[in-house]
């Protein structure tokens, strides 16, 4: 029988078997994994059935067949056949004593048949790739010199790579089709279901048009994944009272009729490659370029390969298993940090006991006057502003100031935004917001104004704009309002972005023809001020929502801000009646867990706010992030300015006076700047008797504060 040395340069020395486990079975052997060089291969054995309790001659004419097949193998070189590597002998006995040779070949991860029922919608992309790999190796066998006729191919042996690349394997019993041979073929030993009428014959003759049909079979199970079973190849015509034979078209046109709109032009094809006449099927060079046509269209439709595709998967799976990692370490450490967060509610309490007693408490908070002494604040220029601002609206991030708001009649911009970087004492301009009377605030970490009115049009707008530092513009990044609304109150807290109130406009704009060109106008009729709440949970990045809440009156051209858990709002402006004295505080916790479509405003919608006392004087402008509730300027009823700055006596239920102000002024913009606590105070107006004052009177200093506990006797 043939030995190694019959075999020279295709034995393998140094392979190793795992524990045996089957891979997979054919008709002729059985496969199993073995390692060679570090890496791992399919092996595939003779079945011990067909060489055991056989004669000499019998078993070494079965070694001698498989041996042909292994040669076959090895002088077949194609990306869609099965590599061959080479052959080895283990060194356990054989039968009778002779050592049988094992096949050794690359490692597939799984068969056609495996992934078609394994995975549900596979993409057009993938399977025209597939039956394309499997046409590409089928024409490689047809045109070797002499052709080669696979004669089983079936679903079963098509394998795949984790990458669905396919290979046509099992080629122990193609046959090499010479072009004078004259003899009658033995019958094809292939799967009944893909099989052509020649190849079951009793004597056949046939060529490699008998993989041309089996292809046929592999297209309809690839694209409809499901067997493609054939009908019976008779049936009985109930008038002529004969029976009919089928065409093998017709024996599958169940399936023929399952292929979608999308693959519709494959049937002509399949059709004929079901021909039953060899004659008429097409050469596999044929069906090649016809398949290609498809494959190459779906790939434009999806242009990440299906690498690419699973490096994005390896990368995320990396990902999300850190992810993993980060929330179960996060777990530990909320669970570690409850006493610690107990710990911290006692002291806050006892801080807020000693302050509504008035104790003395060490450190730099702006903290109400002590009978022993007060503070003393020291004020400090900072560069003033580009242009006067009487009526200004803040925001502030790190030591950056953003500033929006009215300016002079010299300076009639009201969508311009300026920035003051406290490092280098100076104020800049960036680009027009395009929205006046727009409100800025700091939203995940970028700069947004919200709402206000277009400049041309005088229309109050929902947009929210968001400055793009790299692109230096203004950008849509969260989502708009439901409404639009003009110097609403706007505060964060958390994740939460809360607007409050507003106004907007009760008439139409009205189009007026100047002869050449048209242009829209405003009608000067009372704008609408509104008293509803909207919530925007930018984290999560989705649409505002109305709360089931509003403000205890129509409220705009006023500052909330957040006061010890609190939402505190001071004056506002009326539909009928001006106030600037009244506040109001809610918690923030009753705004938040209220989110939800708004519904038909209830009789007890306002119960939930506290009303608080009045402050001194009107036109105060709250200060902006601060714990306690304080107000700065202002104007008694005259229209005299003040320089007093209020805190809020809770204990009293009353505005008490803390310090001054360098300079009387009202309207002002105050924010508490860094960890010091220092009061910064931007613009505003000297004389308010009338908007005409406010604007000939309006300021462009800025100045900062900084406490100083003063004791007295």
């Amino acid at each position: 029988m043939a030995t190694g040395d019959d075999f020279e340069g295709l034995v393998l020395e140094g392979v190793t078997s795992f524990d045996r486990e089957e891979l997979g079975r054919g008709a002729y052997g059985r496969v199993y994994a073995v390692k060679y060089c570090g890496a791992t291969f399919a092996a595939k054995e003779i079945h011990s059935i067909l060489v055991e309790g056989v004669g000499q001659v019998q078993m070494q004419r079965t070694v001698h067949s498989f041996l042909r097949e292994c040669r076959q193998c090895s002088m077949l070189r194609h990306p869609n056949i099965i590599q061959f590597l080479g052959v080895y002998y283990p060194t356990l006995a054989g039968v009778q004593g002779i050592r049988l040779p094992v096949m050794v070949m690359e490692m597939m991860a799984n068969s056609l048949t495996t992934v078609v029922d394994k995975y549900e919608n596979i993409p057009l992309h993938i399977k025209f790739s597939i039956v394309h790999d499997v046409s590409l190796g089928l024409y490689y066998l047809h045109n070797h010199n002499p052709p080669i006729v696979h004669r089983d191919l079936s679903p079963n042996n098509i394998l795949l790579t984790v990458r669905f690349v396919a290979k046509i394997s099992d080629l122990g019993v193609a046959k090499v089709i010479k072009a004078d041979s004259k003899k009658t073929l033995t019958r094809a030993p292939g799967t009944a279901d893909f099989m052509p009428p020649e190849g079951l014959s009793t004597n056949p003759r046939y060529g490699p048009s008998l993989d041309v049909f089996s292809f046929a079979g592999i297209v309809l199970h690839t694209f409809n994944q499901q067997w493609p079973s054939p009908s019976d190849q008779t049936k009985l015509d109930p008038i002529a009272n004969r029976v009919v034979a089928f065409t093998e078209v017709e024996r599958r046109q169940q399936y023929l009729d399952k292929l979608t709109e999308e693959v519709e032009d494959l049937r002509p094809l399949v059709e004929e490659c079901l021909e039953y006449n060899p004659i008429k099927r097409p050469t596999m060079a044929t069906v090649c370029e016809r398949i290609q046509m498809g494959k190459e269209f779906y790939m434009k439709l999806y242009s990440d390969d299906i690498i690419s595709l699973h490096k994005d998967l390896k990368i995320h799976k990396v990902e999300i298993e850190g992810l993993c990692c980060e929330v179960e370490q996060l777990k530990n450490d909320l669970d570690g940090r409850d006493l610690e967060l107990n710990h911290l509610r006692s002291e806050n309490e006892h801080l807020r006991q000693q302050l509504f007693c008035q104790r003395p408490i060490a450190g730099p908070s702006l903290l109400p006057a002590l009978t022993s002494g007060r503070y003393h604040i020291g004020w400090t220029r900072l560069a003033n502003l580009p242009a006067p601002m009487y009526d200004p609206y803040v925001t502030i991030q790190d030591k950056k100031i953003y500033v929006t708001g009215g300016t002079s009649p010299e300076d009639n911009a009201f969508d311009q935004v300026y920035i003051y970087d406290i490092n280098v004492d100076q104020w800049d301009r960036i680009p027009p917001s395009g929205q006046c009377g727009s409100i800025p605030q700091i939203i995940g970490g970028k700069l947004a104004v919200i709402g206000g009115h277009l400049p041309e049009s005088k229309l109050d707008t929902n947009k929210v704009s968001t400055f793009d530092e790299a692109s230096e513009a203004w950008i849509s990044y969260y989502p708009d309002l439901l409404s639009a609304r003009s110097r609403p109150g706007v505060v964060t807290h958390l994740e939460y972005v809360i607007v409050t109130g507003g106004a907007k406009s009760d008439s139409k704009p009205i189009v007026q023809d100047n002869s050449d060109s048209k242009s829209i106008v405003q009608d000067e009729s009372k704008p609408i001020v509104q008293d509803d709440i909207e919530v925007l949970n930018w984290i999560e990045n989705c649409n505002w929502r109305k709360v089931s809440i509003n403000l205890p009156v129509p409220m705009y051209a006023f500052t909330p801000t957040i006061c010890d858990d609190y939402l505190l709002v001071v004056g506002y402006t009326g539909a009928d009646v001006k106030r600037y004295k009244n506040s109001f505080k809610i918690l923030i916790s009753d705004i938040i867990k209220l989110m939800e479509p708004c519904q038909p405003e209830a009789k007890d919608t306002r119960t939930k706010w506290i009303p608080m006392a009045d402050t001194t004087y009107l036109h105060a402008a709250p200060v902006r992030n601060f714990p306690t509730p304080m107000v700065v300027g202002g104007e008694d009823q005259n229209g005299t300015t003040t320089r007093e700055i209020e805190i809020y006596d809770s204990g009293t239920n009353s505005w008490r006076n803390l310090t001054a102000l360098s300079s009387a002024r009202s309207s002002v913009a105050a924010v508490a700047v860094g960890s010091n606590n220092a009061l910064v105070v931007i613009g505003g107006y000297t004389e308010g008797d009338s908007i005409d004052n406010a604007l000939d009177s309006s300021l462009d200093t800025v100045e900062q504060g900084k406490a100083e506990y003063v004791f007295t006797n």
